[in-house]
């Protein structure tokens, strides 16, 4: 052998070796890391019986396994640390088109929709998220099918088609997902914030995408870039999964090897956004957005640093604690005060652009604010002096502490989907011992970082938003509607708001005197149903126990029933204005309470009666029992409260027209199918003429002769309620029967007598709902309404949306009306006319049916099987399983049985009597039609799908 040839052997031998003790080190550093992740523990609620692991598998991908033998579902979430700010610059919003593709047929799977038809076919759900930073896919289905879900779910992440032949109708998905927010405010605000920030940083970007953006351009293809983005970051070493279920943790450990330690691993960097959102060039800014609906707000926003890194100490909570505070004298509570606000709230979000973010005071301003926004300006800023001044006080993080140590100490298991998304989601930013307990952990006072957020609270460097009917704008939004402008502020307004905070006076808030670290004795648990403890004269009361979370929580729920709110326009919208009243006073009440781990809410019942509800730790109750019902009783209305509320009812009313069409559709069909079938018109028509002598004597009438109906649940004594009810009568006195109680009231369906609906909406997509209802009660008929929609949901998703790209919302579902049996079905679109969206679901309707005829008995009994496990699943909390009972008792259904009829009812259906029903509500029109169609601007020129008069109902 030459020299030189034996010199070359001897440097390759020498780089092998080295090859091989790299990659030996790499082996035993994996296995030690993957050592210390099963060693972990994860800290969780004394609470919780669920039981906790993480692993790592041998490609990196680290997975939290919970294991809860009490499910009948299971839930899989997978988080991957890449979002929109990845995009490259050629193709905006290829991160969320991604995320719609892998949806699209995987290796395995080559059929569209196949892991969602799945799912659907057994009682389960599944979505996906695309965000700044990273993505999130995930589903729950019934546990015994969770291996196969996995089967399919796991092939996203290993081998997606991502096939061209999808591409367009994909791209029409994006774009009408786009299409269909456009006009929201919500969505538009968040585009100015990127707008006006630095525009080097991918916040500035426009992230959804839309047909424009997702396109073939010169030096860039969109399929490869399509694959180019999955192949650089779908890695296993940038995802983290969580798996969920009645299985074992040792059997969840099995299945995530089986099905996800052959995702690749291509030992990638996590994605980081170092460039500055905000820089001195986008400070002491002013910006002007006259809004689509009509909004009166004023957004105070202070630059930060990302200081996620001190989580546990809670530099941010504090600030907005304090902040954020409704106690006597703060900011919030004293611009509500002097009629300046309707609402203050307070926020953190360190990160948003990445490395920083903002603190932003939100105002929802009077019409005496909108007129005085510098004396609101000045006194934020007073406010946030006297905090710089006075805030650092270690008895405020104590407070929060110990709090927080009760809310823990007692919390409730989530639901298993929603908890294996938080999991996912906290692995990417969290110890693996914190991922349940993060926002919990308070370590200890930092003085420090508390005081370095407070100096980043500068007046010079403040982004002052202005955003009403009135503002000055210039500058058009690319891809949304709306103008905004920018200017700088100017020296002349910071004197001025000098001077006016010099009139200010505010205090911090008091300790709050509803929290206790003490739990009352838990009750035996007598009554599994709810059980009268009181019927007289003026009042009913009912108590429930608890059969399977017997703690110290309780919620009770008081209905002022009363039979005239809803006989006139006028009366219903008096009911309105005098519960926003209510809200609008008892805001410190409300908050106080939530600090306290408790809730207190002032609503409306279904019959537009007062309502009023309190839940947690029940040693409390009674006395917020007393101070709710005091306020009810004794609220006094000025003349200033009524203007202002008024001025927001009316707002709302005219704002209805900009919601999103599905929803104006779904709002006017439950208008028609109630007894108060009066329009938006209608109301603001009677608005316009109702004084506030008006008011007062509504309120007055309220008082005159209620009926209460109080239902407890939890940890209550039949002689607490029985307490709690004489304490409501003495303050609300009546003489009704119980048997008089005014209930929810429908129309009653017939058979030919159909309900016409449609009007015009200022948002640009069309929608058609149309829903049948059967002319006789039916439990059997809703049960077989149920399993029919497994079925046909599945297939009117896939070919009107998937196939042929009609619209973004494509759905239906069982539509029940009192025990009448229903069926509901709709399309929201951007591309498609209402005659044309009408005629293609008709064709539809009738294509189904051989669609039906075809379907195995197996996959429906499958089907019910699945549903029936998931109506008996032991509620996953106290909260859920309080619910069980509510619904049945405020509609006067005191047998208690719907459960029971309703698994009875599951048990007979079959393929025979689900044809038979399909047959003849659907095709031969046995039933009552509903069919609404709003109309989009962008199709202002076209007809509606039929030519009847507006409105035809009875």
């Amino acid at each position: 052998m030459p020299k030189k040839h034996l010199l070359l052997s001897v440097l390759t031998s020498a780089l092998l070796l080295a090859a091989c003790s790299h990659q030996q080190n790499h082996t035993a550093a994996s296995a030690v890391q993957a050592s210390a992740i099963s060693a972990s523990q994860i800290q969780k609620s004394p609470n919780d019986n669920r039981s906790y692991a993480a692993i790592l598998l041998p490609n990196q991908l680290q997975v939290v396994l919970v294991s809860d033998p009490t499910l009948e579902s299971s839930a899989a979430s997978m988080a991957i640390a890449v979002g929109s700010s990845s995009d490259p610059d050629s193709q905006l919003g290829l991160a969320h088109y991604l995320e719609h593709m892998l949806f699209l047929g995987t290796k395995k799977y080559p059929v569209p929709g196949n892991f969602m038809e799945f799912v659907s076919g057994n009682s389960g759900e599944a979505n996906a998220v695309t965000a700044f930073d990273r993505t999130h896919f995930f589903f729950k289905v019934n546990s015994g099918k969770f291996s196969d879900a996995l089967d399919r779910y796991s092939d996203y992440f290993k081998s997606p088609l991502l096939d061209a032949q999808y591409a367009e109708k994909e791209r029409n998905a994006v774009n009408s997902e786009w299409s269909m927010n456009k006009s929201q405010d919500a969505w538009i605000l968040q585009r100015i914030d990127g707008a006006t920030i630095n525009q080097a940083n991918p916040f500035s970007r426009f992230t959804v995408g839309n047909l424009e953006t997702l396109a073939d351009k010169e030096g860039s293809n969109l399929q490869q870039q399509l694959k180019a983005f999955y192949e650089r970051y779908y890695s296993a070493n940038n995802m983290r999964l969580t798996l969920a279920g009645k299985q074992s943790i040792a059997e969840l450990e099995r299945l995530a090897k089986k099905y996800f330690a052959s995702i690749p691993n291509k030992n990638i960097t996590r994605p980081q956004v170092s460039i500055a959102g905000i820089t001195q060039m986008e400070m002491g800014k002013s910006i002007h957005y006259q809004p689509q609906q009509d909004l009166k707000l004023l957004l105070v926003d202070f630059p930060l640093k990302n200081n996620m890194a001190f989580w546990r100490v809670k530099p941010n909570d504090y600030v907005n604690n304090l902040l954020g505070s409704e106690e006597a004298g703060t900011l919030c509570e004293q611009l509500r005060k002097t009629g300046l606000a309707n609402m203050v709230t307070s926020s953190i979000n360190t990160g948003l652009y990445g490395g920083d973010g903002y603190l932003r005071i939100s105002v929802d301003l009077t019409n005496a604010g909108l007129n005085n926004r510098d004396k609101v300006v000045a006194a934020i800023f007073s406010y946030i002096d006297l905090v710089k001044r006075q805030g650092l006080n270690e008895r405020y993080f104590q407070e929060m502490k110990a709090v927080a140590e009760k809310e823990f100490n007692s919390q409730a298991k989530p639901d298993i989907l929603q908890q294996a998304v938080n999991i996912a989601n906290n692995q990417l930013d969290l110890p693996l011992e914190n991922v349940l307990n993060a926002n919990y952990v308070y370590d200890h006072f930092d003085a420090r970082a508390i005081q370095d957020l407070l100096d980043q609270l500068q007046v010079q460097n403040v982004r002052i938003w202005h955003i009403d009917k009135n503002q000055t704008v210039d500058t058009n939004l690319p891809h949304y509607a709306g103008q905004y402008s920018v200017r700088d502020i100017q020296p002349v307004e910071k004197q001025r708001w000098q001077q006016f905070a010099a009139n200010f006076e505010f205090n911090l808030p008091e300790i709050n005197n509803l929290f206790t670290d003490k739990a009352a004795d838990v009750v035996a648990a007598e009554f599994l149903k709810p059980e009268a403890v009181v019927s007289e004269k003026g009042v009913e009361a009912f108590v429930v126990h608890p059969e399977f979370y017997r703690e110290d929580k309780g919620v009770i729920s008081l209905e002022v029933n009363v039979d005239f709110a809803r006989q006139t326009a006028k009366q219903l919208v008096l009911s309105q204005l005098l519960n926003n009243i209510l809200v609008a006073k008892n805001i410190t009440l409300v908050e106080r309470a939530k600090r306290a781990s408790l809730a207190v809410e002032f609503n409306l019942s279904e019959t537009n009666s007062p309502f009023i509800s309190i839940a947690g730790a029940t040693s409390k109750h009674e006395e917020l029992l007393k101070s709710a019902l005091d306020s009810l009783v004794n609220v006094s209305i000025s003349e200033v409260d009524f203007i202002d509320a008024l001025d927001k009812y009316k707002r709302a009313l005219a704002d209805n027209k900009k919601a999103i069409p599905l929803n104006q559709a779904y709002s006017n069909a439950m208008r028609l199918l109630s007894e108060a079938q009066w329009t938006d018109s209608e109301y603001l028509e009677a608005a316009d003429k109702i004084t506030l002598k008006d008011l007062l004597a509504y309120h007055r009438e309220i008082k005159a002769n209620p009926l209460l109906r109080i239902y407890a649940f939890g940890n209550y004594s039949t002689q607490t309620v029985t307490r709690f009810a004489r304490l409501a009568a003495a303050a609300l006195p009546g003489t009704k029967l119980p048997q008089q109680r005014k209930l929810a009231q429908f129309i009653t369906p017939k058979v030919g007598q159909n309900i016409r609906y449609q009007a015009a909406a200022e948002q640009p997509d069309n929608v058609v709902i149309e829903a049948v209802l059967g002319d006789a009660k039916s439990d059997d008929e809703q049960a077989q309404f149920v399993v029919l929609n497994a079925f046909f949901g599945n297939a009117f998703f896939s070919q009107l949306r998937t196939n042929e790209q009609l619209g973004y919302l494509v759905g239906s579902g069982n539509y029940p009306l009192n025990d009448y049996p229903g069926f509901a079905f709709y399309v929201q679109s951007n591309n498609t006319e209402l005659a044309q969206l009408k005629a293609r679901m008709d064709v539809f309707r009738s294509e189904f049916m051989a669609i039906l005829k075809k379907i195995e008995p197996a996959r429906i009994e499958a089907f019910k099987q699945s549903e029936r496990e998931n109506v008996l699943q032991k509620p996953t909390d106290f909260y859920a399983e309080s619910r069980r009972y509510s619904g049945e008792f405020f509609a006067g259904r005191y047998d208690f049985s719907n459960r029971d009829k309703y698994l009875a009812s599951l048990a007979r259906v079959n393929k025979e009597n689900i044809i038979a029903l399909y047959q003849k509500m659907l095709l031969d029109k046995k039933a009552m039609d509903i069919l609404i169609q709003i109309k989009g601007e962008s199709f202002k020129d076209t007809s509606f799908a039929l030519n009847n008069p507006q409105e035809i109902s009875r």
